[in-house]
């Protein structure tokens, strides 16, 4: 019995290290990077000097969309030395989207000569997130519940944000919410 129970407590240690070290990777070190549309829009967190430049070539990306309330210096020189364009549209992640900023942002990802784009914030999840589900639906066709899973996937904590999901179903289920304002998908 004790050798069942220590092998359990061993399977359950491993099992949590490997959770945890999954986490760490794909948000610390990868910087919670994913594709949206393959080739054409990628999402992540703030990406390292080193990953940027990484990205910037592997990807040859045309434009990057800073969500974040400051964008690092090399940033804007990585942009200026490879002719990157930038965006930079900030919002809170506990205020969410400020009237008007949905459609400034759909605007920038909808038009074929900013991309390849890299759509980043701080951690890849929240601002990102918002902006993914709100492209997935309008755009692609998906469902919101569909969105907000890939979301909560990418780290986007509910709990901790509230508004921004919020925002997304009153975007989708009342029509004009008080942040991001309604339009058809195109």
């Amino acid at each position: 019995m004790r050798t069942r129970v220590r092998w359990l407590r061993w399977t359950l240690l491993v099992v949590i290290g490997l959770a945890i070290a999954a986490f760490a990777w794909d948000y610390g070190i990868q910087k919670n990077f994913d594709a949206v549309v393959p080739g054409k829009i990628y999402r992540s967190g703030q990406p390292s000097e080193g990953q940027l430049e990484e990205w910037i070539q592997e990807y040859r990306l045309r434009s990057i969309l800073a969500l974040r309330h400051g964008v690092p210096r090399y940033e804007r020189e990585l942009a200026e030395r490879y002719r990157v364009k930038t965006y930079h549209v900030p919002f809170s992640a506990v205020k969410g989207l400020k009237k008007g900023q949905w459609e400034e942002i759909r605007a920038i990802l909808t038009d074929e000569n900013n991309l390849p784009i890299l759509v980043h914030c701080h951690g890849g999840g929240d601002r990102s997130g918002i902006v993914t589900a709100l492209y997935r639906v309008e755009v692609q066709g998906w469902t919101l519940d569909k969105a907000i899973r890939e979301m909560n996937r990418h780290y986007h904590f509910p709990l901790r944000y509230p508004v921004l999901q919020d925002q997304l179903r009153e975007h989708f289920e009342e029509g004009e919410p008080e942040g991001a304002s309604a339009q058809t998908a195109g």
